[in-house]
């Protein structure tokens, strides 16, 4: 007689926690897997069963990281889920996540670091760059403060409408600040423990934002400048600022610097034409401080293998 048909079991479906349970509590691409997972979960144009195939496929990536990033695996994944007629979500969702945990552009994201020493100031200007980077949609989102001996020097802080003194002069609200306190939203009151900071965010090749610098401090800051992120072709320096030269130009250069071990951090500043005022160069170094966003630290980029 003929032997039955091998029974082949169904895989239960993993949930973001167990996968938030499995990783080290620094590890972003994890944190990228177990958003994937959680994603899956709520296509509703997925059967429990094929949710149950991607969610344990990126379990098995959270748990591996060595084998997070090999094309040739992700590629035969994907292929079977075309094959068996998955849903354009559900593959979708499964690409943005390999693109959030292997780009590239993952080495800009960090919380950095900067140290500035200028004459007749008697205490270094520690700059940070609070970086997050979304690779599958191209948004950059920058949270930066000044501090000068441990004291918070821009932006001023207060809310909208609300003036301060420092230094002998009337400070204003900064147009570019966001309240944060770890919760992992942004407010426009403070709203608990924690401080204002200077958001920049923008889409590369996509969506800008109008920008007031981080150095600015100022009772009236004007109008401000729309500016726009763009990726340049070797493909990990961005390029922000007055792309269509409409105010004089001026944009910055951001770069990790692969070539140093660890790897640190480069923000060129072209001055618009015109200013006076010569370009800088800042170098920021990582640490593994948690963000102030999420109240979540993160690993210091290194080179993939």
């Amino acid at each position: 007689c003929e032997e039955d048909d091998p029974v082949i079991p169904e895989l239960d479906g993993i949930e973001s926690e167990t996968v938030l349970a499995a990783i080290d509590s620094l590890d972003k691409g994890g944190r990228w897997l177990a958003q994937g997972v959680n994603e899956t979960n709520e296509l509703n144009s997925l059967s429990e069963s094929e949710k149950a195939a991607i969610t344990n496929h990126l379990y098995r990536l959270a748990i591996s990281p060595d084998i997070r990033c090999d094309q040739e695996t992700n590629d035969l994944f994907l292929d079977s889920l075309r094959s068996e007629g998955f849903s354009t979500e559900g593959i979708m969702t499964v690409e943005n996540t390999y693109t959030r945990v292997c780009s590239d552009l993952n080495y800009h994201e960090a919380y950095w670091v900067a140290e500035l020493t200028i004459s007749g100031i008697p205490f270094p200007i520690t700059t940070i760059n609070d970086m997050h980077v979304d690779a599958a949609t191209g948004r950059i989102t920058v949270y930066a403060q000044n501090i000068v001996n441990g004291i918070i020097q821009s932006p001023a802080q207060v809310g909208p409408g609300e003036c301060t003194v420092v230094n002998g002069d009337t400070v204003g609200y900064h147009p570019n600040a966001v309240f944060l306190n770890g919760s992992g939203e942004e407010f426009l009151e403070a709203n608990g423990s924690g401080a204002w900071w200077v958001k920049h965010s923008w889409e590369l090749d996509g969506e800008g934002y109008n920008n007031w610098g981080l150095n600015m401090i100022e009772k009236d800051y004007g109008e401000g400048l729309w500016v726009n992120g763009i990726l340049l072709e070797d493909g990990i320096t961005m390029k922000i600022g007055d792309l269509d030269n409409s105010h004089g130009g001026g944009f910055n250069l951001r770069k990790p610097i692969l070539s140093n071990d660890p790897i640190t951090y480069e923000l060129e500043r072209n001055i618009s034409q015109g200013s006076g005022d010569d370009p800088f160069i800042l170098n920021f170094t990582c640490t593994e401080t948690k963000s102030p966003f999420d109240n979540l630290a993160r690993s210091c980029p290194v080179l993939k293998p």
